[in-house]
């Protein structure tokens, strides 16, 4: 838990806006979740043979996110496992930055997350690079970037379930995607988002202990924004050799969300 809360100063210091900065809107949310990985669609055991539902889990977490003159910056929390035993239960964090360059919709794209369990497992991944933050319309907007990724990372093997160290440093690079569209449908609103990232050229020990030397990472969302200030939805949720798992691996998040 230490290192999440350092983490997430950094994050806090990256995301300080220019002395005259000019807000144009945001967005910040409470939410409940419950992952239930035996609800994908080819997770009928763990990588060590065990019992998927085992993995199923309870989430509660607060995100927000906020558009700039200069650019745009997001970030979440989730306190993972609050239906388990105090010894098994998580906490992940994540923060964003588009900083537009000069006049362009080019961004200079940084990201870190961070991840840790009581059990001791741990990852930080950090990522720098250029982003774009010129797609974008009436109710929706997609933004692309790509950058090189660092890892420092301990966490089980897929063989076994020792810990071990990762080397820490350069992991190649990451390519990455972000995107929603509202609208209204028979009355009612709805809001989908996306979200990715397309890991390449690994390095040898993260790429051993997570099934290949490339990786995916992502959700496809649908959230009924049913009531002033509160939604509900289901998230689909999908990674390839990622998460210590390899090959495709995926689940349902059932989502109950309030809105600030």
């Amino acid at each position: 838990m230490r290192k999440s809360l350092l983490a997430l100063g950094v994050v806090a210091a990256t995301a300080v806006a220019p002395v005259q900065a000019e807000y144009l809107f945001g967005f910040g949310s409470m939410y409940a979740d419950y992952q239930v990985w035996d609800h994908g669609f080819g997770n009928d055991a763990d990588n060590n043979g065990g019992d998927i539902s085992d993995r199923n889990q309870a989430v509660i977490g607060i995100d927000g996110g906020a558009v700039f003159d200069w650019g745009q910056v997001y970030g979440f929390y989730d306190y993972e496992g609050v239906d388990r035993s105090g010894d098994d239960r998580g906490a992940s964090l994540k923060g964003t930055i588009h900083y537009n360059l000069m006049d362009t919709n080019v961004s200079l794209y940084a990201q870190v997350y961070n991840t840790d369990a009581d059990s001791g497992f741990h990852e930080q991944n950090r990522v720098l690079g250029l982003g774009y933050t010129g797609l974008k319309g009436n109710g929706w907007a997609f933004t692309p970037f790509i950058g090189a990724h660092q890892v420092n990372a301990t966490f089980t093997d897929l063989s076994d379930d020792n810990y071990s160290s990762i080397d820490s440093g350069s992991n190649g690079g990451m390519l990455g995607w972000t995107g929603y569209y509202n609208t209204d449908i028979a009355g009612q609103n709805f809001t989908f988002s996306t979200w990715g990232e397309y890991e390449f050229a690994r390095n040898s020990d993260y790429a051993a202990a997570q099934g290949g030397d490339w990786g995916l990472n992502g959700s496809i969302n649908a959230m009924w924004n049913f009531h002033k200030g509160w939604s509900t939805g289901v998230l689909y949720r999908y990674t390839v050799n990622k998460l210590a798992r390899e090959d495709y691996q995926d689940l349902l998040i059932y989502r109950l969300q309030y809105n600030f």
